[in-house]
C-alpha cells in the first residue's frame, strides 16, 4: 500500500507518468473508494451534510470518469483509460486529503487572526498544484503539452463546479 501512495506522490510531483501504473480494474476500484472517502471527509470538514457530500463526491467522480472516457474515445486512445483514470483519481484523492488542513482552518474563526487568510493561501496553492498535476497526467494520456493539459484541467474544473453546484442547489 505504501508503494501505491508513494507512486501517487511522485505522480503529483510530476516525477512519474500515468503509463507507469498497471492497467488494473482492481487498483482503479481501490482508488475510487479512497477518492469517495476523501471527498466525503472534505465535504464534512467544510460543513456540508453527509447526503450532499456523498452526492458531490459521486458526481465529481462520474463527471471525471465520463469526460475522460469520452475524450479518450474521441481521439481513439481508449486503451489508456484504466491507467489515466487511476492516475487522475489517485492524485485527486491525495490533494483532497491535503486540502483537509486549509478547509478545517477556514471553519468559523476570528477573521482578525490571519488564520483564514493562511487557509486561503494554502488552498489556492493546492488548487494550482492540482491543475499542474492533472495537466501532467493529461499531457501523457493525450500527447499534449503541460500548458495544454493544465488549460483543459482548469476548464474541466470550472465546468464540473458549475454542474455539481447546479445539481446540489437543485436538490435543495
Amino acid at each position: 500500500m505504501l508503494v501505491i501512495i508513494n507512486f501517487f506522490i511522485d505522480l503529483a510531483l510530476l516525477r512519474r507518468a500515468p503509463q507507469d501504473l498497471p492497467a488494473s480494474p482492481a487498483l482503479l476500484l481501490l482508488v475510487l473508494l479512497a477518492g469517495l472517502g476523501a471527498g466525503l471527509l472534505l465535504a464534512i470538514t467544510a460543513g456540508v451534510d453527509l447526503g450532499n457530500g456523498l452526492l458531490q463526491s459521486l458526481l465529481d467522480l462520474a463527471l471525471t470518469l465520463g469526460a475522460l472516457s469520452l475524450a479518450l474515445r474521441l481521439v481513439e486512445r481508449h486503451q489508456r483509460f484504466l491507467q489515466t483514470a487511476t492516475a487522475l483519481v489517485g492524485v485527486d484523492t491525495l490533494i483532497t486529503l491535503l486540502a483537509l488542513l486549509p478547509v478545517g482552518m477556514a471553519r468559523p474563526v476570528d477573521s482578525e487572526s490571519g488564520l483564514l487568510a493562511l487557509a486561503g493561501v494554502l488552498f489556492l496553492l493546492l488548487v494550482v498544484w492540482s491543475v499542474l498535476a492533472v495537466g501532467h497526467i493529461l499531457r501523457h494520456a493525450f500527447s499534449l503539452s503541460l500548458l495544454q493539459g493544465a488549460a483543459i484541467a482548469i476548464g474541466f474544473d470550472l465546468l464540473s463546479f458549475m454542474i455539481i453546484g447546479g445539481v446540489i442547489d437543485g436538490a435543495r
